[in-house]
This record gives structure tokens, C-alpha cells and sequence, in this order.
């Protein structure tokens, strides 16, 4: 019996999966910008598994695959989040290092977050190839990128922008609001309907580039 080789457990995806969640904590417990390390995270997610799934050669295997590490990254989120709410009062102790277990807390609610997106958009990608053959997967792909190209820069910019007001549910999303910064008392989080908006926006941008491209080609 042979020793697997490094390039079979990249086929198996369980090391660029497990290199993502890693990844992910690791940048979280060490960058203070929220922002540069959720790009970071992101960027380092995407790349581990999109390597992990080149060699395995299946959209649906890739689609299966993120899937997958979406919802390993959501369970991190999830017991940091049970974990944290019932140790919350003996919790002072370890005040050093608090912000930065809570902003591993949010990395991986947000990772996991865009891994999904990226996931239904593969999906949705797949579908348009299945109704409407090669090339208007082809192009359907291109309005997706398009698109989510233009909101990426776009939220990018609205991220950064400087809070305006004290002690207010300050927003945060373009066109729709899908995150909203707590006041003193918190509260604030995601806003589950703007961020299904702005991916419903892409994929109904995407379709009518589609459609309308086929219409011109004929």
C-alpha cells in the first residue's frame, strides 16, 4: 500500500478546506482592521478552494465543496457564539484577548457568508449552462462577474466611509443595506433581506445581460 501524496489530499479537498478554516482564525486572532482581514480571509479562502477544486475537475464537486466550507466556517461562527454567550460573565478575565476571539466570531460569519454567495452563483451559473447550453453560460458567467465586480468596488468604498452619527444603527451596503453597526447597547448585525437583495440584484443583472446579448447575437 502506497502513501497518499500531497496532490491526493488536495484532491480530497480536506487540506485546502482545512488550510481555509485555519486561515480564517488565524487572521482573525491576529489583524486588528476589520476590513484587511476580512479581505484577506476571503482572498485566502477563495484561492485554497479554488485550487482544491481545479484538481478535482467537477462544478458540482467544486459548488458540493464550498458549500461545504461555508457551513464549517458557520459552525465555528455558531460556537463561538454559544460559547462566548454562557462564559460572557466570567469573561472579563481574558479581556486581552476578547476583541480578538470576538472578531474571529465575525470573520467566520462573514467568510462563510460570501462562500455561500460565491457558491450560489457557481450554481446559478450551472443552471443558465443547463437551460441555455455552453454559450449562454458563457455569457451569463460574464454578467455575474460584471456585476458583483461593480458591488464589490462599490461596498468596498461604502465600508470605509466615516461614521456620521453617535449611538445609531449606522449602515453599511450598496444598493441594499445588508449590515448595520450597532449603538452602545449593540444590536447591530446583518440585515438578511438587503443581502439576499444584492445578490438577487446580480443574478437578475447577469440574466438580462444574457439575454438581451443572445437577442443581439441572433
Amino acid at each position: 500500500m502506497t502513501t497518499p501524496t500531497v496532490r491526493e489530499h488536495f484532491n480530497g479537498a480536506w487540506l485546502a478546506t482545512l488550510l481555509c478554516c485555519v486561515g480564517v482564525v488565524i487572521t482573525g486572532l491576529s489583524l486588528e482592521d476589520s476590513v484587511h482581514s476580512l479581505s484577506i480571509a476571503t482572498v485566502l479562502c477563495f484561492g485554497l478552494l479554488s485550487y482544491g477544486s481545479l484538481v478535482r475537475g467537477s462544478q458540482v464537486k467544486t459548488i458540493r465543496l464550498i458549500f461545504f466550507n461555508s457551513a464549517l466556517l458557520f459552525l465555528i461562527f455558531v460556537t463561538l457564539r454559544v460559547g462566548l454567550g454562557k462564559s460572557s460573565r466570567h469573561f472579563a478575565s481574558f479581556s486581552p484577548w476578547a476583541h480578538r476571539i470576538y472578531r474571529v466570531w465575525w470573520l467566520s460569519e462573514c467568510s462563510a457568508i460570501i462562500l455561500a454567495l460565491i457558491a450560489v452563483g457557481l450554481l446559478a451559473i450551472g443552471v443558465a449552462g443547463y437551460i441555455g447550453g455552453n454559450v449562454t453560460r458563457r455569457r451569463f458567467q460574464w454578467g455575474v462577474i460584471a456585476a458583483a465586480s461593480v458591488l464589490c468596488f462599490a461596498n468596498i468604498a461604502n465600508l470605509l466611509r466615516a461614521v456620521s452619527c453617535v449611538d445609531c444603527f449606522f449602515p453599511y451596503g450598496v444598493p441594499f443595506t445588508f449590515f448595520t453597526e450597532g449603538g452602545y447597547a449593540g444590536g447591530g448585525g446583518f440585515v438578511w433581506y438587503g443581502l439576499v437583495g444584492d445578490a438577487a440584484l446580480i443574478l437578475t443583472f447577469a440574466a438580462l445581460c444574457a439575454l438581451l446579448w443572445n437577442r443581439i447575437a441572433r
